[in-house]
């Protein structure tokens, strides 16, 4: 991994801020809520964004025929597609 200025001085930071601490997450969480509720920075929440599926074929209002397409010609697309 590349060890440069801006990696130490963080992990620096961290390791600092963990010692503080005693090590202890929930003694970190603690502290991290009572900033947070205090707001003195700015905290951007932004609403859930839906996950994105890839490789899923999307099923449209007319049943995932095609406009004008028959139904003999979506059965016979399906059955060559293996559904």
């Amino acid at each position: 991994m590349n060890e440069d200025s801006v990696l130490r001085e963080v992990r620096a930071a961290r390791e600092a801020y963990a010692r503080a601490h005693d090590f202890d997450v929930r003694k970190i969480v603690a502290e991290l809520r009572v900033l947070d509720q205090r707001g003195d920075c700015t905290v951007v929440r932004l609403a859930p964004r839906r996950p994105r599926i890839v490789g899923v074929k999307s099923v449209g209002p007319n049943g995932g025929k095609s406009a004008g397409e028959s139904e003999s010609v979506a059965s016979s697309r399906d059955a060559a597609a293996g559904e």
